[in-house]
């Protein structure tokens, strides 16, 4: 990243600047660094971006670590049980280091459905769409989720560490007459499991059971105007609540008063996404590869006009020689991004892109990148870690079945 394009972050972004360019200083040139077993938690001895609720997670016990330049906690009381009571009961997450774009103008909705693959232009108010940020040749610069808030008026979801590369491509993309602004000062918090809904309500003044999955709408939270949506990276029912970052402090207070309720971490949110089966940039996402081969062409229309568009009808036609698959094996000893899978025979097949032990199913699990011929569900395979060689099979995500993300409410 170059001071160049910090320089163009004065001139279109408003909030806090100053905080944004420490995160284009220390972050990865554009990519995402997630979570994984190799992540140093020993938070260094330089500057890094912090929440508003930093000082909130030391008070409450959360271990503090680096996170694509973020200081965040990988855990409270621990990832077992932090996964767990977020299946079973409500679980919040500090999610403030991820982007925020607030985009409107009279075009914005036709310049963002061809600068990205989401329909701007056919999604309705107060509903949210999945989708990703392309380049020229189908590879992903970033997955992102879409809300449109009013007539043309979208905010868009992105990234920690592809924040300041998506800025830069939505500008190139995005003509005059539609504004993108980068909401600097807001931050977001993420309440998740069955209780959710329930814990929530007593906080906002509008009626949750009425925000289907995928919905959001503006509405007061603790006397703060705030954007909720009914999403989450769990796959359980939850909600995500966009507010200023001065008000997070009070609300994660206020949630976690309910006895119901626990702060989480990383680590918990990266087993909980792993056996939901969801994609994380940088291990399952890169410019590497595209949504095609990603397994992911239910989030596209390949009908519509966008940047990439062409390479993505080229593949759906003549299928790529290698997909995104689920893992699973029958024991707890897990496997990593790095690692090698072998076909029953012992021939080099793909490689892993994430693995962890899941607790809800008792057995370590993951994804990863497989040869066309070793897709099918089911399919024996060998899982070559620095220590041992694993048995596993090929398996239909989600792996988890059981969340309430979708049923709950609806």
């Amino acid at each position: 990243m170059t001071y160049p394009m910090i320089s163009r972050l004065y001139k279109t972004a408003t909030g806090s600047v100053v905080s944004f360019e420490r995160s284009l200083e220390i972050g990865r040139a554009g990519r995402y660094a997630p979570y994984s077993p190799k992540m140093d938690t020993r938070v260094q001895h330089r500057h890094m971006n912090t929440t508003p609720l930093n000082e909130w997670h030391r008070q409450h016990g959360g271990r503090l670590v680096d996170f694509a330049g973020w200081e965040l906690p990988v855990q409270y009381e621990g990832i077992l049980a932090e996964h767990t009571h977020c299946r079973e009961a409500c679980a919040i997450f500090d999610t403030s280091h991820m982007g925020q774009f607030l985009i409107t103008g009279p075009n914005a909705a036709e310049q963002l459905a061809a600068a990205i693959t989401q329909d701007a232009s056919g999604l309705g108010v107060g509903r949210g769409t999945y989708g990703f940020i392309l380049n020229d040749g189908g590879g992903i610069i970033d997955d992102t989720i879409l809300f449109c808030l009013g007539e043309a008026e979208f905010l868009l979801i992105v990234n920690a560490g592809t924040t300041a590369g998506d800025l830069a491509v939505l500008e190139d993309r995005l003509n005059n007459g539609t504004n993108l602004r980068y909401l600097g000062d807001w931050s977001k918090l993420d309440v998740q499991g069955p209780e959710a809904c329930e814990v929530l309500s007593p906080l906002v003044d509008g009626d949750l059971t009425a925000l289907k999955y995928f919905g959001v709408t503006r509405m007061k939270v603790q006397d703060t105007e705030a954007v909720v949506a009914r999403t989450g990276y769990t796959g359980e029912l939850g909600f995500e609540v966009f507010l200023p970052g001065k008000a997070l402090p009070d609300l994660a207070d206020a949630v976690v008063a309910d006895e119901r309720v626990k702060p989480a971490g990383l680590g918990a949110r990266d087993s909980l996404r792993l056996e939901i089966g969801y994609p994380l940039y940088g291990h399952e996402l890169s410019t590497e590869v595209t949504p095609v081969e990603a397994g992911m062409e239910v989030f596209l229309d390949l009908q519509r006009d966008f940047v990439g568009v062409e390479t993505l009808r080229k593949q759906a036609e003549d299928p790529t020689p290698r997909t995104l698959v689920g893992l699973l094996t029958e024991q707890r000893r897990r496997f990593a991004e790095g690692d090698t899978i072998l076909a029953a025979d012992g021939e080099e097949v793909g490689q892993v892109t994430s693995g962890t032990f899941a607790p809800s199913l008792g057995v370590a699990a993951g994804m990863g990148y497989v040869d066309r011929e070793a897709t099918a569900t089911g399919t024996p395979v060998i899982i070559r870690t620095a220590r041992a060689e694993l048995p596993a099979t090929v398996a239909e995500r989600p792996l988890y079945k059981d969340g309430t993300a979708r049923s709950k409410l609806t």
